[in-house]
């Protein structure tokens, strides 16, 4: 359905430059985790990843288990928020655009690996609120080696981004049959962390589900396309990514997530979805480990890396992208908008692999200059305005009325991806309600003449 395209002008992809995740981990009913007591209790969401940016800070006050939950309602707006690193206080203001989000003041300042953090926040009828995190040290990727199925010999090293960029997935190294061998990461790190998590998201919309089972099958629409592992031990330096979680073919986004003491504790205690009967480790606990004086909730840190690969069908021959089980819905669109005169178009085209196809426009209308990410160059607001079919062949363009009148609002990355000599090439962010997110599938660039002066950006979606 037309609907594909407002998804994706609108989606924020996890693992954000901007923003930084919770810990990985299945979502949790609230009936479930907080037991009567836990009513009106102060809910901290923090988390710290190493070289990002102080991150935001949300706090809300918990419903009772079973009544309806507004966040509008439950947000805290009247907090005085601060986090402490050594002797240096980072103070935080109220994000003007979510209520109960606090931002810091400096979004320059970089959060540090080895550090203790403090968490501080004042409310006027509530007892301070404290939480400290030691971060972790830096963890970087050394190695990717698939071993062969008896888990001995080495078959071959996969590529990195460090080398290849985006283009990992397509790299013959990088090709591989699911379920045949098993990927080993080796990892360099000075220190230690408490424990490890991988995070895979499938990058496809449209690929076969992998496992031959009647039971997935039934249920495919119901397999989400990211995964979380459990909580890995580092053994002799690296760490065995385990094939439960990958369901889906085409390329694979990897992020390790080296973790605190606080993320290690609410995951192995979150006892939801869990079989209370198993006696494995952290089903005794009747209440997570939350770790905050005077609340409940998240304050945490980790370092991350990355690395990424493709997956066929196990017997299946080599290929690449689509060809590997027929090229289905693609779409891609692009904008240009004119920043001396202050207009421009959304352009959108549409093959849905059966015959049926989309092209259309949109007007860009009520431009507006907003303020950008602490990744971003600049940041504009639109209105989608006026749309324009030129071809319509089978229904692929249905429902393209719907995303007329949506704002949407796009940055340009402050750092050229593009190699030397070639054309200079920037990330896109896409924004909404106030929270920015890498498009990773996104570019963006400005093109000035003497005359002119157009940005152009884009996003593709297979």
């Amino acid at each position: 359905m037309f609907r594909l395209l407002v998804a994706s002008l609108l989606s924020i992809l996890t693992l954000s430059a901007c923003d930084a995740p919770g810990p990985l981990k299945a979502e949790r009913n609230a009936d479930e985790l907080f037991a009567p007591s836990e009513s009106n209790t102060v809910v901290v969401d923090a988390i710290l990843i190493v070289d990002r940016p102080l991150p935001y800070v949300d706090l809300r006050r918990a419903a009772p288990p079973g009544s309806p939950y507004s966040a509008a309602e439950a947000a805290l707006t009247e907090a005085t928020v601060s986090i402490l690193n050594d002797e240096e206080i980072f103070d935080y203001e109220p994000d003007p655009a979510v209520p109960g989000r606090y931002q810091p003041v400096d979004f320059a300042t970089l959060v540090t690996p080895g550090s203790l953090y403090q968490l501080r926040v004042l409310l006027e009828n509530d007892p301070e609120i404290r939480a400290t995190t030691v971060t972790p040290p830096r963890v970087r990727i050394e190695e990717v080696v698939l071993l062969d199925e008896a888990f001995e010999e080495e078959v071959r090293n996969l590529r990195l981004f460090d080398e290849l960029g985006e283009t990992v997935y397509d790299a013959a190294e990088n090709q591989i049959e699911f379920g045949v061998g098993l990927l080993e990461t080796r990892l360099q790190m000075q220190g230690k962390a408490a424990s490890f998590q991988f995070g895979v998201m499938n990058l496809e919309s449209a690929s076969p589900l992998l496992i031959d089972s009647d039971f997935f099958v039934d249920d495919q629409n119901d397999l989400r396309r990211d995964e979380a592992s459990p909580l890995l031990r580092l053994e002799e330096g690296a760490l065995f990514l385990p094939w439960n979680g990958i369901y889906y073919a085409g390329r694979h986004k990897v992020r390790l997530y080296a973790v605190d003491q606080n993320w290690f504790d609410l995951v192995r205690t979150d006892n939801v979805d869990s079989d209370r009967e198993g006696g494995q480790t952290g089903q005794s606990f009747q209440r997570p480990l939350f770790n905050i004086d005077n609340g409940i909730g998240l304050f945490a840190s980790a370092s991350v890396d990355s690395f990424g690969f493709f997956v066929r069908g196990k017997g299946t021959p080599a290929c690449t992208g689509c060809q590997c089980w027929g090229c289905g819905d693609r779409s891609t669109w692009s904008g240009l908008i004119d920043l001396k005169e202050g207009s421009g178009r959304i352009r959108y085209d549409r093959d849905v692999g059966t015959g049926a196809t989309c092209e259309l426009s949109y007007e860009i209308a009520d431009l507006l200059p907003v303020d950008p990410c602490v990744s971003c160059e600049f940041a504009l607001e639109f209105e989608v305005g006026e749309l324009t079919v030129y071809d319509d062949d089978g229904g692929a363009c249905e429902d393209a009325e719907d995303l007329q009148g949506e704002r949407l609002r796009f940055g340009q990355g402050s750092i050229n991806l593009a190699a030397a000599g070639e054309t200079p090439r920037f990330a896109l962010y896409g924004g909404q309600k106030g929270i920015w997110g890498l498009l990773e599938q996104g570019w963006s660039l400005v093109v000035s003449t003497a005359t002119e002066r157009n940005w152009i950006f884009g996003f593709s979606a297979d």
